[in-house]
């Protein structure tokens, strides 16, 4: 939509403008007015009008004046300009400026919409044309750096001669190297989407410019990225673009360089961190300060026989918290003895079968263990890392521990007492099916059919409780929303209205034990 400045040293005039037709039924909007060529001017950086309706003649800077002192701003800017008939000898050296229409006081209705389709149609014109060549920028720069990192000197050359040319003559540059890969349901051409939607959050908002290597997506970031709050808010912002993908990723940055023939040493080493990724701690974002993490300085070690026995004991007592450590001192085992990243996963996967297979021979309850758990065993070797490793596998263990120990019915009623506990966090169905190792859809059917509501509606109940408590004591409206797990309070005001039938200050009103007392004394 186009916006409008209207100039005019009369304060009718103006008015009658802006009411004259229904702006917005032709694609513009007006943005403001101004009584004069000094006060359109100070006002013109502020609104950045798309076009600029003028009389010719106004006290102190007439509308030529005016239109000289814009073009010189914006030579693309659109203008109308306005006159009485004595002055159209003068309007005529307003046309030799690239105005884009003249009309007569008073205006003519029709006359004015014949003017704001012919522009509009330019303007939308001029902006397509704007955005290729942006874009078209943008994508030359691309193709510079994978001609850089490619390798050849000739490459290398033509991208150093030529980056400039594009913009691309930064302080400073940063690789920000993606590995993504499929979650659940993913697909290729969801993958490609996912890269395409990273790609333009990076380069529409001009903080870094996107290149394909090697099956990674590459950032060459404007920003570098320091410490662990910016690691924090990069993977915060990525996590937002990505909203609604199945696509998970890893991230890793390389160096800082300062100059431009040095940007395949920060790839380089951007590269080598997603190479060891699975011997890497899980991290926000991967960094070079991570390398000394890929092989592990001080660790928990033991006899691999001795882990395996104890693992066996915890499982089939349903003891959940050794499961989990002696998994972490495995992996930990394994990694100091220098195996690789197969070998490792191999030796869960057969590690984890082994377990399954002596359980069900002692558990007849547990018969077909192995196959009913063999797709989850494969699943082994998809994990990215070794802690993904040792968290999946202990999912399996915690499974089959449910099993022989508790019914579906008990592990709702876990889930339930965790809900009144923690209703305050950030609790997602997703969240705890990982936990008890189900499938989301099926514990949202399971969670309804034993408590007869959904999981969110049952949630949001027990939040709605305990925020009229801390209403009726008086705490103030924020302060509930933010106790109860809303970080919106506006949201909270609408979920708590629809729950509880009326607002939260109001049902803080009336429920004021001193109001109360007021408006309706003991008598005695």
């Amino acid at each position: 939509m186009m916006k409008v400045m209207i100039v005019d040293d009369e304060p009718k005039v103006r008015e009658g403008l802006t009411r004259l037709i229904p702006w917005e039924a032709y694609g513009y909007m007006i943005a403001g007015t101004a009584a004069n060529g000094f006060e359109a001017l100070e006002k013109y950086d502020e609104l950045r009008p798309d076009l600029v309706v003028a009389d010719i003649r106004m006290p102190g800077m007439d509308g030529l004046q005016l239109i000289q002192k814009l073009r010189e701003r914006d030579a693309r800017l659109h203008m109308i300009i306005l006159s009485g008939y004595a002055d159209f000898d003068y309007a005529k050296k307003a046309i030799n400026q690239r105005v884009d229409g003249y009309l007569l006081k008073p205006v003519d209705e029709d006359e004015l919409i014949t003017y704001l389709e012919s522009i509009r149609l330019k303007w939308e014109a001029e902006q397509e044309k704007l955005e290729w060549e942006d874009s078209t920028t943008i994508r030359q720069c691309g193709w510079l750096i994978e001609a850089l990192l490619s390798g050849s000197k000739e490459d290398a050359d033509t991208f150093l001669g030529q980056a400039s040319s594009c913009g691309f003559d930064w302080k400073e540059y940063q690789v920000l190297l993606l590995d993504l890969y499929p979650s659940g349901e993913g697909n290729p051409l969801e993958m490609e989407e996912a890269a395409e939607e990273i790609r333009v959050y990076f380069e529409d908002g001009g903080s870094g410019i996107s290149f394909h290597l090697h099956s990674y997506l590459g950032i060459v970031l404007k920003r570098p990225i320091l410490g662990e709050q910016m690691k924090r808010e990069l993977m915060q912002e990525l996590d937002t673009v990505l909203t609604g993908f199945c696509v998970e990723f890893t991230a890793a940055l390389g160096t800082i360089v300062r100059d431009l023939k040095d940007i395949p040493a920060s790839y380089e080493q951007a590269r080598e961190l997603l190479r060891s990724e699975f011997f890497i701690a899980g991290l926000p974002v991967l960094s070079p300060d991570n390398l000394n993490q890929i092989t592990p300085l001080e660790t928990e070690t033991a006899e691999l026989s001795s882990i395996e026995d104890r693992l066996y004991y915890a499982v089939d007592l349903g003891d959940s918290e050794p499961v989990a450590n002696l998994l972490r001192t495995l992996g930990r085992t394994l990694a100091a003895e220098g195996r690789t990243e197969q070998e490792v996963k191999r030796y869960f996967a057969e590690l984890i079968t082994g377990l399954l297979s002596k359980l069900a021979m002692r558990n007849s309850d547990l018969d077909g263990l192995q196959r009913k758990y063999a797709e989850s065993v494969s699943k082994l070797y998809q994990q990215r890392s070794l802690e993904q490793l040792i968290r999946h596998a202990g999912h399996i263990l915690s499974e089959v521990s449910r099993h022989i120990d508790r019914s579906q019915q008990q592990d709702i009623k876990i889930m339930l007492d965790m809900i009144h506990r923690n209703y305050a966090d950030n609790l997602k169905l997703e969240t705890l099916a990982g936990v008890f190792n189900y499938n989301n859809a099926y514990l949202g059917k399971l969670f309804k059919n034993v408590t007869g509501q959904y999981f969110n509606t049952y949630l949001d109940q027990v939040r709605m409780e305990h925020a009229k408590r801390m209403l009726q004591e008086g705490l103030k409206v924020y302060q509930v929303a933010e106790r109860v797990g809303y970080t919106n309070v506006d949201y909270f005001h609408s979920k708590f209205k629809k729950y509880v039938g009326t607002s939260p200050s109001v049902y803080r009103k009336e429920t004021d034990p001193v109001r109360i007392k007021e408006t309706h004394p003991i008598s005695i």
